[in-house]
This record gives C-alpha cells, sequence and structure tokens, in this order.
C-alpha cells in the first residue's frame, strides 16, 4: 500500500485545547452569517480529550493516500513533505462545526485541501465558546500539519 521510504505522521498545531462530544455531524452543512457571531469570548471553544484526542480523531479520520499518491517531484518542490492547511470555521451554540474554510489554500496540494476538508466534516461536535457561562458561535482558527517522508 505505501512504500516503505513514506512515513505519514499527522500532527495538529493547537493554540487552545478543544474538545469534542459524541454526536457526529456527518452530512450537516449550515451557512451561519458572520454578523451573528461573537468576537470576544470568555472560553474559547474546545475539543474534548484535548490534543491527544484530536490528534486520535485526525489519525483516524485524515485519509492521505490521495496526497501521497500525488505527491511527485513537482508537488513536493511545490507544496513540501510538510503541509499546513490553516482551517477557519465556526463552532455554533450547540457544537456544530461549519462554514469551513481553508485560508491558504495556495501553499497545499489540492488533495490534502480535500482530505481536510472531508475529515472536517466528519467532525463530531465540539464544546462551544462561552460568554458569561452561556454558548455563543465564534469563529475559530486551527492548523492542520501532516509532514510526508
Amino acid at each position: 500500500m505505501y512504500s516503505p521510504n513514506f512515513k505519514m505522521t499527522v500532527l495538529s498545531v493547537l493554540f487552545f485545547i478543544v474538545c469534542l462530544t459524541s454526536k457526529a455531524q456527518t452530512g450537516v452543512v449550515r451557512n451561519i452569517p458572520t454578523d451573528s457571531l461573537v468576537q470576544n469570548v470568555d472560553d474559547f471553544p474546545y475539543f474534548k480529550g484535548g490534543i491527544t484526542a484530536w490528534s486520535r480523531f485526525l489519525q483516524n479520520n485524515l485519509d492521505l493516500t490521495r496526497t501521497v499518491g500525488a505527491m511527485d517531484s513537482i508537488a513536493y518542490i511545490k507544496y513540501g513533505s510538510k503541509q499546513t492547511a490553516i482551517l477557519n470555521f465556526i463552532v455554533c451554540e450547540d457544537g456544530a462545526i461549519c462554514n469551513i474554510e481553508i485560508e491558504n489554500p495556495e501553499k497545499i496540494s489540492p488533495e490534502f485541501a480535500k482530505a481536510v476538508l472531508a475529515t472536517m466534516r466528519k467532525s463530531p461536535q465540539w464544546m462551544p465558546a462561552l460568554v458569561k457561562g452561556k454558548p455563543v458561535k465564534t469563529r475559530f482558527r486551527q492548523p492542520v500539519v501532516a509532514v510526508i517522508e
């Protein structure tokens, strides 16, 4: 399946501890108007289990098969063996993830972009941001890094 010369490691960089709940959002598509977002929150959205759970989610769901297959010498020169997708998405009051975008699509391979977006669409609900103890909609930025060696 994979050449022994390729070793895939999926890393995530978190600026905040993020948290997952058990309910999956597969197939959920919501377009949230950005004017309804809260920018200054008391507590940021988070993924249950912290960085370890987030890494496990990525390892179990991020399929890089097509990314590896498309990495010829030209792709290595253009995108490198380490690619970082900067995700920008909304975490709603109920923890649903929506309005998922990649901020830097020109810096990552199209195959990696598709894989990351597909993985985020599978994401279970997050714990929402809080203001004065009440859940609010807010935008969240999350890098996802793939190293293909």
